[in-house]
């Protein structure tokens, strides 16, 4: 469904991307991780077509995003961290926006209204950030385009909105789309995602899914230090007890912390990747 091959890009005079490249095959919710910088939303906008590659290729659903053909446009949704909306109500939204996208339910769409508390008829001018945020989301699931693209989604969301947004990920007709989230917020993933892909200095580090990463790692938080694997990759304080993430001894499934594993691959992620990819040392137990 996407293929990346050899890009580059860069800012001025500082490359961001040098040989990157990334194939992705299979429909899902991926989690796109890393630091500020790394690339994540450049990404983004270049699967979109908003951003062009200076060198190498970019393929999305058999198209070239660069030439924003019609047919490719009307495949594709992104959701920006920042935007700016028009001073119109949900309801010309709808009417306007809808017909771009042939997929476009507008059953769905008031379901998703219905679940943020929104208003079809209140203008945007008049909502609050977290609000607007939860409209674009609601008119961005309804698409049904093939490729959702989000970054920063629950930026701007409440406890409650966040909550709303992970029940209405969740609902089963997201589940043959290609969802890329683009998330500091790991936590809010944690029970959607399916695959993980890790960004550092313009390169991906990481590409697993879900099964592999809890048959490689196991990870939780201890009372005691004496508790924490002592081949373990990371290791903070958390109040008065102890989070780590260490090598599965024994590949049984293990739940997996996507704000642990995102502090793990940031700073020490040599020694994750290497977990991930090694072999396995006899079965000792995972606590």
């Amino acid at each position: 469904m996407i293929t990346v091959s050899n890009l580059r890009f860069q800012y001025g005079r500082e490359p961001l991307y040098e040989g990157f490249s990334l194939s992705l095959s299979q429909p899902g919710i991926y989690g796109l991780f890393g630091r500020n910088g790394s690339g994540k939303s450049t990404l983004l906008k270049m699967l979109a077509g908003l951003l062009f590659p200076q060198q190498g290729s970019i393929e999305v659903l058999g198209f070239t995003p660069a030439q924003r053909q019609p047919a490719f446009l009307e495949q594709v949704y992104v959701v920006p961290e920042e935007f700016h909306l028009p001073s119109i109500c949900l309801a010309t939204l709808l009417r306007t926006h809808a017909p771009f996208y042939p997929r476009f339910s507008a059953s769905d769409f008031n379901r998703h209204v219905q679940a943020f508390e929104l208003s079809l008829n209140v203008r945007f001018d008049a909502m609050s950030l977290g609000q607007k945020k939860k409209a674009v989301l609601a008119f961005a699931l309804a698409t049904h385009t093939p490729l959702l693209l989000m970054d920063e989604p629950t930026n701007g969301l409440d406890i409650s909105g966040r909550s709303q947004f992970k029940a209405v990920m969740a609902q089963p007709e997201h589940q043959q789309r290609l969802i890329i989230i683009s998330t500091h917020q790991a936590h809010d993933l944690e029970s959607l995602m399916q695959h993980a892909l890790f960004m550092d200095a313009g390169r991906l580090e990481l590409a697993a899914d879900l099964s592999t990463l809890q048959s490689a790692l196991c990870m939780g938080i201890v009372d005691e230090r004496s508790q924490v694997p002592p081949d373990h990759l990371h290791l903070e304080v958390v109040g008065s007890q102890w989070a780590y993430v260490a090598p599965n001894p024994d590949a049984t499934p293990s739940p997996i912390q996507l704000e642990l594993l995102y502090k793990a691959l940031s700073m020490n992620k040599d020694a994750v990747v290497a977990a991930i990819g090694s072999p396995r040392p006899e079965p000792k137990g995972c606590q």
